[in-house]
């Protein structure tokens, strides 16, 4: 037993010993972090750029461990993306399931719509109302002066378009064609002081003539007597005279000022891009048969 003493003395010393080093190390180590940070902290103070680049070398050494890092949490949330994204395709393939179903639908009943009103369009021999296009052309140059409101377009005879033809875009009609050439046209905007188009109200059916007044808007004239006209009605082509086709939108009634009714254009006039030129040729008036009596041809 007494022979075991000294070595447990000599144990003890020297754990002392060795926690007395680690933390005489732990307080250099302190020291010099704390040391290190104040000479950084007075560069700063004083203007010098030392520590920015040492901020710059320090980000160029973190950014290939940071890109590293990186891959794999970009492919984790990818990932758990993709697992979310799975049940959000599925309920949106449900919804357009049953929208195509819906549209299935509308379309079968479409479809027996148009064979209906063709077979009645037959029946009564109503004149078909839809025009098609006959060309699509861009506007390449505006006239302007306070004497005319017209557009130059790129298509012509080269197309097949001719003079008094009607001149629309997607929101309604915006003149006619006077002057044609081979590869362009002039169009005669609805605003211009020489365009009168017939006109229909479109709540009261009322016809009337819609007058171009070389500005922005346009004026309302000849109305019964007894019309009624609202500010918001809606003005669409009338169909009389033969120039222009029935239905077409024209333009809002946006002030009334005793006999003066003020239409505001639908079409955007001030910025046209695309038109299209309708292939509308109303066919001439039929002439009454000549009478073989009145001719003579009945005696001998």
């Amino acid at each position: 037993m007494g022979a075991l003493s000294p070595t447990f003395q000599t144990t003890g010393v020297s754990g002392r010993g060795a926690r007395f080093r680690r933390a005489t190390r732990g307080r250099d180590a302190f020291w010099l972090y704390m040391v290190i940070a104040l000479v950084l902290l007075a560069l700063e103070i004083f203007g010098s750029g030392v520590p920015r680049q040492i901020r710059g070398y320090a980000n160029d050494l973190a950014a290939p461990v940071l890109a590293l890092l990186k891959e794999p949490i970009d492919a984790a949330q990818a990932g758990l993306e993709r697992v979310a994204g799975v049940g959000d395709i599925y309920l949106e393939n449900e919804e357009l399931r049953d929208e195509n179903g819906r549209l299935r639908q509308w379309r079968e009943a479409a479809q027996r719509l148009i064979l209906e009103n063709e077979r009645l369009r037959q029946i009564l021999k109503v004149p078909q109302r839809e025009i098609p296009p006959l060309a699509t052309a861009s506007v390449i140059g505006v006239g302007g002066g306070a004497f005319e409101r017209s557009v130059l377009i790129n298509s012509g005879t080269n197309e097949n378009v001719a003079a008094n033809l009607p001149v629309v875009d997607e929101l309604g009609l915006i003149g006619r064609t006077i002057e044609v050439g081979f590869l362009t046209a002039r169009v005669l905007l609805i605003t211009d002081l020489n365009s009168r188009v017939p006109v229909r109200m479109e709540r009261t059916g009322d016809v009337a003539i819609a007058e171009g007044l070389n500005e922005a808007f346009m004026r309302l004239r000849f109305l019964p007597v007894d019309g009624v006209v609202q500010v918001g009605d809606r003005v669409v082509t009338s169909g009389h005279g033969g120039l222009y086709p029935p239905d077409v939108p024209v333009a809002l009634v946006t002030g009334i000022e005793d006999d003066f009714i003020q239409l505001t254009p639908l079409s955007k006039l001030e910025a046209l891009d695309f038109v299209r030129v309708m292939d509308y040729r109303p066919l001439p008036p039929e002439q009454p048969s000549e009478d073989p009596a009145q001719n003579g041809g009945g005696s001998n």
